[in-house]
C-alpha cells in the first residue's frame, strides 16, 4: 500500500549502478560500504528500498535499520533493529544475532566479565556486532541498510566507524543514507563519514533532482501516456526534480482533475504553489482541526509511534483517532509502520512540518503530556523508556518539574553508561544541567557533581575538545564553591596521559593549582598521585630534570597508595621520561614492575605503550628477539581483544618495524590501517605517525622529493621530534642538490655544541641523523663534535619510538664521521661493526647502506 501511494520508481540508472558494482563486490568478499547522500526528498529511502527488494530476490540477507530523530531513542537503536532482524533470519548464527542483540538493549546482557574498562566493555560489545554480521555473511551475503544516519546517536556512528574497519574480506554491504543541507552536520556524524571515506571500498552515491526525461517518465507512468511538454516543463520548474515534491505536486494536480486532459493544460494555466516546499504544507493544511491535533502529539512523539499513545497525548478515542488517521493517510501524510498498530509519518519532513508549526508553549504542553502518559504506562518497568521520558521532560522543562525533569535524566544517563552507550550517556547529563538550571534556587553543588560526571561520560566517548570544555567549568565551580578534591578531579579528568605529552599549558597550570589546594591527607594520596603524575608527563619537554623529579615523587606515593591504576600511570609517566640513552636498565626494571602491577589493574593502556617502548629499547640495543618478546607481552597484556589505543599503537610499532626490515608494502599498508584509526580515536600524533613513516618508506626507496612533500622545511612543526625531522628534511636537500637549504638547517642544529638537541626518546636517532647529515656536507670541521656525543652509544642503533623512524646503527654514522676527518682505519672498523648489527637486528636497509 506505501508503494503504491509513493507511485512508480523511475530513473537513478547511475545510482543502482554504483550500488551495484558495491554490492558484486561485496558478493565476492570485498566488503564495503555506499553512502547515499542527497537533500530530504530527494529519494534515497526509496532508492534503498528497491535496491534491497533486488538484492533479496538475489537471495542476499538484507537487514535494515532505520534511526529515529531526537534524545529519547534508546542507545544503538538503529542497531538493535538490524540485530534483531539477524536473529529472525533463516540461515544465519541466530545464537550470535541474538546475544549481540540483546546486548544493545539489555545492560545485564551487555556487561562482560572478562572487560576491564568501560572503553573496553563498549569495544567488546561493538566487537560482538560485528563478529555476528560478518559470519552470516560467511553462508549467505549481506546488505546492511542503515537509513537516516544524520540522526542516528553518537554511540550508533561509532559501532557502525568499528563495522567499517572488519567489513574489507567479508561478504557483506553497509549502505547509509544519509540527509545533507546547508548547514555543516553534526560534529559526531562528520567525523564518521570522514571515517568510512577512508576505507577502501567506500561508493558515496550522490543523488539530485530528477532530469527533465525523468520528471516525463514519471508523469508518463502516472497518466499512462506521453505527457505534454509544458506540463513537464512546468513541474521541473516548481519541483525541481524532488521526487518527493513531484508526488505531492501530482497528487494536487490529480484533486483538481488536471490530469485527466493533461494535453488541454497550458502551461502557464497549471496552478502549484509559488514555493516548492510549500507543497508538503499544502496535503497538511487541508486536514480537520481534530486530524491536526492527533498529527500535533504524533510529531511530539517522532516519525513513528504507537496509536495508542498517540491518542492519549491528543486527548482522543482510540477509535475515533483511527478515522482520524485515515484522513491523514488519504492526503498522503501517514502510513502504517511495520509494527502492529504504529503509524508513521510517510516522510520525515511532513514530521518536521508539522512539529515547527506548533507554538512553543503549546510544543512544550504536549512534550510533558507524552512524558505523563509513559510514566502511566510503563510505571512498573520505567527503564524500557527512560530515554524517551528524560527527553519529553527535559522539552517539557518550561511547563514542567525541573525536579522529576533531573531525576528521568540521570537515570537514563545511567542506563546508558550500562550500554556503554556514553555519547548518550552525555546527552543525559547535559539534559540533566539543564533541569538544574531551571531550578530555583540552583543547586551548585548538585551542579558540579553533574559536571564531572558529564565530563567522565565524554572522556569515555572520546569526545576530547567536549571533555576538555566540561572539565574546565567543572573545574572553575570547584574553585568557586572551595571543594579542592573535586577541583582535583576536574584537572585530572581534563589530561590525557595517552596523549604522548603534547604541550599544554592550561592543563599544567590547572595541574598545578589543583596539588597547591589539594590537602595533603591519606585520603587524598590518589588523586595527588594522578596530579604529579600529569604535571611529570606535561613538563617533560620544558623542565625535563623538574619533570623527572616529579615522576619519581608520583612513583614513590603510588606505590604507597596500592592501587593498581594509579602506580601504573605513574610507573608509565616515569618510564617515558627516562626514555633515552642513559636510563635503560631503569627503564628495562619499570617495565618489568609494570606488568606485574597491569595484572590487577582495570585500564592497561598505559602498560600497553610502555611495553612498546621497552621492544624499541631492545631495538635501540641490537636484541631483536628481546623486541619480539616484548612486542608479544604487549599483545598479552592486551587480551583477545585489543582496544582501538592498543590496535592503534601495535599498527604503528609494526609499522615501524616493517620498514626497518625493508618489508615496505607491509609498512605501507600498516601505516594506512593506523592512520585510518588514529584519526578514529582522536590521538593528537595520528597524523605526525602515519607522515613520518610515509616520509622513512619513501627514503628507502629513494625518492627525496616524497621526503620533502610529507616534510616541507619550510613549514614550521609544532609537535613531536623537531629536530629529528629537520635533519631528516635537510638530507634530502643534499640529495636534491639543494644545499645551502640543507646548510641552514645544520647550523641551527649546531648551535652550541649541538647542546640543542634535547637528551631524550629521540636523542639517539637525531643525533644519528645529524651525524649523516653532517657527512652528506662534508662537514669536517664539526664531525668531531658529533663523533664525541655518539661515541658512549657506539654499539646503540638509532631508534626512535612510535613510529619507528630507524636511521641505522650509530657505528654507521661514526664510520662516515671518521671517513671525514681522514680516519680510515676507525672508519672500517666501523663500517664492520654497523654492518654486523644491521644484519643481527635484521635491518635490510641498513645493512645494503652500510656495504656501500
Amino acid at each position: 500500500a506505501a508503494d503504491a501511494a509513493r507511485g512508480p520508481f523511475v530513473g537513478r540508472d547511475d545510482a543502482l549502478g554504483q550500488l551495484r558494482a558495491a554490492w558484486n563486490d561485496a558478493a565476492s568478499g570485498r566488503g564495503g560500504i555506499a553512502i547515499v547522500c542527497g537533500p530530504p526528498g530527494i529519494g534515497k529511502t526509496r532508492l534503498a528500498e528497491v535496491f534491497s527488494a533486488e538484492l533479496q530476490r538475489a537471495g542476499a540477507r538484507v537487514l535494515t535499520g532505520r534511526a529515529r530523530e531526537g534524545e529519547g531513542v534508546p542507545a544503538l537503536w538503529i542497531w538493535a533493529e538490524v540485530m534483531r532482524r539477524l536473529a529472525a533470519t533463516p540461515g544465519g548464527d541466530e545464537a550470535a544475532a541474538l546475544t549481540a542483540g540483546s546486548a544493545l538493549l539489555d545492560p545485564d546482557a551487555a556487561q562482560d566479565g572478562g572487560a576491564r574498562t568501560p572503553q573496553h566493555s563498549r569495544f567488546l560489545l561493538f566487537d560482538g556486532v560485528a563478529r555476528a554480521l560478518v559470519a552470516a555473511s560467511r553462508t549467505r551475503p549481506v546488505v546492511v541498510v542503515l537509513e537516516d544516519l544524520q540522526w542516528a546517536g553518537g554511540e550508533s556512528l561509532r559501532l557502525l566507524e568499528h563495522l567499517a574497519f572488519e567489513v574489507a574480506e567479508a561478504a557483506l554491504l553497509i549502505v547509509a543514507s544519509v540527509r545533507t543541507e546547508a548547514a555543516p552536520p553534526p560534529a559526531a556524524l562528520e567525523r564518521t563519514l570522514a571515517a568510512l571515506r577512508q576505507q577502501p571500498r567506500c561508493t558515496e552515491v550522490t543523488l539530485r533532482g530528477f532530469s527533465r526525461r525523468e520528471v516525463a517518465q514519471l508523469l508518463e507512468r502516472t497518466i499512462g501516456r506521453p505527457p505534454p511538454p509544458d506540463l513537464t516543463s512546468e513541474l521541473v520548474a516548481r519541483t525541481e526534480g524532488v521526487p518527493l515534491l513531484l508526488r505531492e505536486a501530482l497528487r494536487l494536480l490529480a484533486e483538481r482533475g488536471d490530469l485527466r486532459q493533461p494535453e488541454g493544460v497550458r502551461r502557464w494555466a497549471v496552478s502549484l504553489p509559488a514555493r516548492a516546499f510549500d507543497l508538503i504544507r499544502r496535503p497538511l493544511e487541508r486536514l480537520s482541526a481534530p486530524c491536526a491535533d492527533l498529527l500535533a502529539a504524533g510529531a511530539v512523539l517522532g516519525r513513528e509511534w504507537p496509536l495508542a499513545l498517540a491518542a492519549a497525548v491528543a486527548g482522543a478515542e482510540r477509535a475515533s483517532a483511527l478515522d482520524l488517521l485515515d484522513e491523514a493517510q488519504a492526503a498522503g501524510v501517514v502510513e502504517q509502520a511495520e509494527a502492529t498498530a504504529h503509524w508513521r509519518f510517510s516522510h520525515a519532513l511532513f514530521q518536521e512540518a508539522v512539529y515547527a508549526a506548533l507554538p512553543a508553549g503549546r510544543r512544550a504542553r504536549l512534550h510533558a503530556r507524552a512524558a505523563d502518559e509513559l510514566e502511566r504506562r510503563h510505571a512498573g518497568e520505567p527503564l524500557r523508556v527512560v530515554a524517551e521520558l528524560a527527553h519529553h521532560r527535559h522539552q517539557s522543562l518550561a511547563v514542567g518539574d525541573p525536579e522529576r525533569a533531573y531525576a528521568c535524566a540521570v537515570a537514563a544517563a545511567a542506563r546508558a553508561a550500562q550500554l556503554f552507550a556514553f555519547e548518550q550517556a552525555a546527552t543525559h547529563h547535559a539534559q540533566a544541567l539543564d533541569a538544574i538550571d531551571h531550578a530555583t534556587p540552583v543547586d551548585a553543588e548538585r551542579r558540579l557533581a553533574t559536571l564531572l560526571a558529564l565530563g567522565e561520560a565524554l572522556g569515555h566517548a572520546g569526545d576530547r575538545e567536549r571533555r576538555r570544555r566540561v572539565f574546565t567549568e567543572a573545574w572553575e565551580s570547584a574553585i568557586a564553591l572551595g571543594r579542592p578534591v573535586d577541583a582535583a578531579l576536574a584537572a585530572i579528568g581534563f589530561c590525557d596521559i595517552a596523549e604522548w605529552a603534547p604541550e599544554d599549558d592550561e592543563a599544567l597550570a590547572r595541574l598545578h593549582q589543583a596539588l597547591d589546594t589539594l590537602p595533603a591527607a591519606p585520603d587524598t594520596d590518589d588523586e595527588r598521585a594522578h596530579l604529579l603524575t600529569r604535571v611529570a608527563y606535561l613538563s617533560a619537554r620544558r623542565d625535563p630534570a623538574h619533570a623527572e623529579r616529579v615522576a619519581r615523587e608520583a612513583v614513590a606515593l603510588a606505590r604507597r597508595c596500592g592501587d593498581a591504576g594509579v602506580r601504573q600511570d605513574a610507573i608509565y609517566a616515569l618510564h617515558f621520561l627516562l626514555a633515552g640513552p642513559d636510563h635503560l636498565d631503569e627503564r628495562d626494571a619499570l617495565g618489568r614492575e609494570i606488568v606485574e602491577v597491569a595484572r590487577s589493574a582495570e585500564v592497561r593502556d598505559a602498560t600497553h605503550i610502555t611495553l612498546l617502548d621497552v621492544a624499541c629499547d631492545r631495538l635501540l640495543l641490537g636484541d631483536a628477539e628481546g623486541a619480539r618478546r616484548q612486542r608479544a607481552l604487549a599483545d598479552e597484556i592486551a587480551g583477545s581483544v585489543p582496544n582501538p589505543r592498543q590496535r592503534w599503537h601495535a599498527l604503528v610499532y609494526d609499522g615501524g618495524v616493517a620498514a626497518l626490515e625493508g618489508r615496505l608494502a607491509d609498512a605501507e599498508r600498516l601505516g594506512a590501517e593506523a592512520g585510518a584509526l588514529g584519526a578514529r580515536i582522536q590521538h593528537p600524533y595520528a597524523r605526525g605517525v602515519q607522515r613520518a613513516l610515509r616520509a622513512i618508506v619513501a627514503r628507502v626507496r629513494g625518492d627525496e622529493a616524497e621526503v620533502l612533500r610529507i616534510f616541507d622545511p619550510r613549514l614550521p612543526i609544532r609537535i613531536g621530534p623537531t629536530q629529528w625531522v629537520q635533519a631528516f628534511a635537510a638530507r634530502a636537500l643534499v640529495a636534491l642538490g639543494r644545499r645551502e637549504e640543507a646548510r641552514a638547517l645544520f647550523d641551527d642544529l649546531a648551535k652550541d655544541g649541538f647542546r640543542a638537541i634535547p637528551r631524550n626518546i629521540r636523542w639517539c636517532n637525531t643525533v644519528v641523523e645529524t651525524a649523516n647529515l653532517c657527512a652528506d656536507l662534508g662537514d669536517a670541521e664539526r664531525a668531531g663534535e658529533l663523533a664525541a656525543l655518539l661515541r658512549p652509544v657506539a654499539h646503540h642503533h638509532a631508534v626512535l619510538p612510535m613510529a619507528i623512524s630507524y636511521g641505522g646503527p650509530a657505528a654507521r654514522a661514526l664510520a662516515r664521521l671518521a671517513e671525514l676527518r681522514g680516519l680510515a682505519d676507525e672508519a672500517a672498523a666501523h663500517f664492520e661493526e654497523a654492518i654486523d648489527a644491521a644484519a643481527a637486528l635484521e635491518a635490510r636497509p641498513a645493512q645494503a647502506q652500510a656495504l656501500v
